[in-house]
């Protein structure tokens, strides 16, 4: 996996992604950091679609739900695809997150396909919108 922070640019000393890849790398580190990662990677008025009712949110509510589940420990992506047109680009793909709920279980496999869009700014990559739609685990 790709360094969440290789190759980027820096702005009040947050290192901010150059290019979309890049972007998503650094995304699959912060869900596995935690809140602050996270955060430094979206737009303040970034909108999350998530959850297995379709619930709407921004950041701080998105970020709230998320650590109510547990932590994140490994996160992983496959079959990607990426539209990228002038200041934006839209990556769509299948992640499995493992979410530790209890220290005494094995971790939980969650599987979603996922659509993120991102928006170039003067400080890099960030991301404005994501949904994340669960599927069931292939039988």
């Amino acid at each position: 996996m790709a360094s969440a922070h290789s190759g980027s640019s820096s702005v009040n000393n947050v290192r901010m992604p150059d290019t979309v890849a890049q972007a998503e790398a650094a995304w699959l580190v912060a869900i596995t950091k935690g809140d602050e990662e996270q955060r430094e990677l979206m737009l303040p008025n970034c909108v999350i679609v998530h959850g297995p009712v379709g619930n709407v949110h921004g950041p701080e509510r998105f970020l709230s739900y998320n650590a109510s589940m547990g932590p994140t420990v490994e996160a992983e992506t496959s079959e990607v695809m990426c539209r990228e047109r002038g200041e934006r680009a839209i990556v769509t793909c299948f992640q499995k997150m493992r979410i530790r709920r209890s220290p005494d279980l094995a971790p939980f496999l969650v599987q979603a396909v996922a659509t993120r869009v991102w928006f170039s700014t003067d400080e890099g990559w960030r991301l404005g919108h994501m949904q994340l739609s669960r599927r069931q685990p292939p039988a």
